[in-house]
């Protein structure tokens, strides 16, 4: 049921993507939570163990995310959809760290998007007024979460490319919201979360099941 669901779940996501056009509607923001409450449980049950509970933590956060968003109208609910993609971002971060263990550091990977997040810290953060602490402390865990991401692949794939699409999404938000709006925002930005998230979803389905809990049970018993 893995592929199906998962098809599903892209579909809906491609739904709402062409109909960004016709907001506000009814119930669009059931049709944009639902992907990611299919991807936290495709997930969950895939990975198992505490990386496929933190996975599927994750995914559930950027379901609350969405639905704060697009039920808030983008900004009545900015704060809540800030705090449920701040939980989203640790959760990721979490989730790779235990995916990963045991690998190299990639820096080739690393180091260019920690160059891309202090600039985009010395541009954005000072223009959030009145929200530089939260903005912050949220572009730092997107970047731990995107380091985090680098070191799960051996060689960059689905999940990095949609870490990587999340980073440029989250990053574009902050930017039409605090420093410069710009047109034809919401589909573009929507466009790339959409397709970070599913990518990462689909590099994590792509492993073998049941791998974080087997990796952890060879640890075990080589300690």
């Amino acid at each position: 049921m893995t592929r199906p669901l998962y098809g599903l779940a892209v579909l809906l996501g491609l739904a709402y993507i062409l109909l960004i056009a016709l907001q506000p509607y009814p119930l669009s923001w059931l049709l944009k939570m639902t992907p990611m409450l299919i991807y936290a449980v495709l997930v969950w049950r895939h990975l198992g163990g505490a990386a496929g509970a933190c996975l599927g933590l994750g995914f559930g956060a950027a379901s609350a995310g969405d639905f704060f968003l697009d039920y808030g109208n983008r900004d009545g609910l900015f704060i809540q959809a800030l705090l449920a993609f701040l939980v989203n971002q640790i959760a990721f971060a979490v989730g790779f760290f235990l995916l990963s263990r045991g690998g190299r550091w990639h820096w080739s990977r690393s180091v260019p998007v920690l160059v891309y997040g202090l600039l985009l810290a010395v541009w954005m953060v000072p223009a959030a007024q009145g929200l530089e602490l939260a903005v912050g402390l949220y572009l730092a865990c997107l970047l731990v979460m995107a380091i985090c991401a680098g070191r799960v692949e051996t060689r960059p794939g689905a999940l990095w490319l949609g870490a990587m699409l999340f980073v440029l999404a989250d990053s574009l938000i902050g930017l039409n919201k605090f420093v410069m709006p710009f047109e034809h925002s919401t589909l573009i930005i929507v466009s790339c979360y959409f397709s970070g998230q599913s990518l990462i979803a689909w590099g994590l389905l792509s492993r073998p099941a049941g791998l974080a809990a087997t990796s952890r049970m060879s640890a075990v018993s080589v300690g």
